[in-house]
């Protein structure tokens, strides 16, 4: 294995990390190809692992590749939410075949998804909000957007608060994400999806919670930070900045 296959390279530190999820990926290639069918694409390990799984789901033939995925604790709120933005953001037929994706049925507008993890109802934000003043923002990138949107909706629905967490990879580590929170109601802005009930929530969006802040109090955090760190611009996305200075403060690299 070469080294640039495992390490990951941060703009943001310009320092490289080992990436442990990538390298649990190859273990579980290598320990499949003794056993089954496997095609070789260019892409990281993960990138590989997730083609072939998709390519034997297809063919009703996933099942062994189940079982060592959970030999290494994939996480299926992780691959459960890549399913669902794929669902609800236009790739339906892929959503389905994501690990942990049994079936889906909706109206449109609904969507019940049944999975290894548990029932879960979802409505597409996008027809929840189309008759709204905040229609526009979902006709924006949604994708790896979850900061830039948050931070658009909240600026015109004083009574949400955005939610700073830190959840698991597909197999290792963890990323930084921001969603929305009002009352029992969460929007997901960035996957399109949004959840009437804390259980069905729960079920995806399980991350540790930095923060939790009204839009005048992000832009106080915000302020607060940009005194005590020169380096940051005013410009710089607030949410993203905000999420990564709880999660160090958090002890969280």
């Amino acid at each position: 294995m070469k080294m640039e296959e495992i390490e990951r390279y941060d703009s943001n530190t310009e320092k490289y990390y080992l990436d442990l999820s990538n390298q649990i990926a190859e273990n579980i290639i290598r320990e499949y190809k003794k056993i089954g069918s496997y095609i070789n694409i260019k892409g990281t390990f993960s990138d590989k692992l997730l083609y072939n799984y998709f390519r034997l789901k297809k063919r009703g033939k996933h099942q062994v590749l189940d079982k060592i995925l959970n030999r290494y604790n994939f996480d299926y709120s992780s691959s459960i939410k890549r399913a669902i933005y794929d669902l609800l953001c236009g790739e339906k037929k892929e959503s389905l075949l994501w690990p942990g994706v049994i079936s889906e049925e909706d109206d449109g507008f609904l969507y019940r998804l049944e999975t290894s993890i548990g029932t879960i109802k979802v409505y597409k934000a996008s027809e929840i909000f189309k008759n709204t003043k905040s229609a526009y923002i979902f006709k924006r990138n949604l994708m790896n957007c979850c900061y830039k949107r948050s931070l658009d909706f909240l600026s015109e629905n004083r009574d949400y608060k955005a939610v700073l967490s830190y959840n698991n990879n597909l197999f290792a580590g963890g990323y930084f994400h921001s969603y929305l929170e009002k009352d029992d109601i969460t929007l997901d802005i960035a996957g399109n999806a949004l959840y009437k009930s804390r259980d069905d929530k729960d079920k995806v969006l399980n991350g540790e919670v930095l923060a939790k802040l009204t839009y005048d109090e992000a832009l106080d955090e915000f302020a607060k930070v940009l005194e005590e760190i020169p380096d940051l611009d005013s410009d710089d996305d607030k949410l993203q900045v905000l999420a990564l200075y709880y999660g160090k403060k958090n002890g969280i690299k």
